[in-house]
């Protein structure tokens, strides 16, 4: 039987629920040795959902704060360390290219026009910022990534759309306090593949069919979201299909 949904607890020892996706949950406190990453043939995504860290990875030091991300290339090295305690999530992917490692800040996303759309409406309560880190712009072999951030009660992934030929992807439930929210995967809505609750620090695989969700009242939906072409080098962030009916549901 497919698993979709994944607990904090299950992520901490590393996933693969996923072709061409992995996912780890990595916890840092000043008590514990820092942590080494190899990348191998994989390129790898750091995203910081607690706290912030220090880095250094092929001669680049730095801080990554609360939202921020950092792109690892294949065949690096990174030392992830903190002086409180900083929870991240560790995204993979299978790289065929060289590329070069970004610290991905959260602010200069947020200030740019071109990488923070807004989309949807009140009216519709589909109302919900999309901070786009890695868009198909950036320099990767497989991923897209980014953060949905939805109005209180809002729905978000709308209208339905779904892109199983081209991508596969995942979304990472974070920043949502006691807050709790649905999630849906399906290809029929009669027969739905997955449809269940997440929370905080939960996890929910995408293989295929459309995957609208929606925040309860009085609480957001956010999560950041990461997409594998199955086609190295194939990474059209608008390459996708609408479910049928529901295209002028905007």
């Amino acid at each position: 039987m497919t698993q979709y949904l994944y607990h904090p607890n299950e992520l901490e020892q590393g996933i693969h629920p996923l072709e061409f996706l992995a996912a780890k949950r990595i916890t840092l406190t000043n008590t514990n040795p820092a942590v080494v990453v190899e990348t191998g043939n994989a390129e790898i995504a750091f995203v910081c959902i607690s706290g912030e860290y220090d880095f250094n990875c092929n001669a680049t030091n730095g801080t990554a704060q609360f939202k921020d991300f950092l792109y690892v290339p294949w065949k690096s090295t990174i030392t992830l360390s903190t002086r409180h305690r900083a929870v991240l999530m560790q995204i993979s992917s299978p790289s065929d290219r060289n590329t070069e490692f970004a610290h991905i800040k959260f602010s200069d996303v947020a200030n740019d026009p071109a990488r923070h759309k807004v989309f949807g409406s009140t009216e519709t309560s589909t109302l919900r910022d999309v901070y786009m880190f890695i868009d198909d712009k950036f320099h990767a072999a497989r991923l897209l990534m980014g953060f949905t951030v939805g109005a209180n009660g809002g729905w978000t992934s709308w209208p339905p759309h779904e892109h199983a030929n081209d991508r596969e992807e995942l979304y990472v439930y974070f920043d949502m306090g006691k807050a709790f929210a649905i999630q849906g995967v399906y290809e029929d809505l009669a027969t739905p593949l997955f449809c269940g609750f997440v929370q905080d620090g939960d996890l929910v695989a995408v293989p295929k069919g459309y995957h609208p969700n929606v925040g309860c009242p009085g609480g957001r939906i956010t999560y950041f979201y990461a997409m594998a072409a199955r086609v190295a080098g194939k990474r059209e962030f608008m390459q996708l299909n609408t479910q049928p009916g529901f295209g002028e549901l905007k």
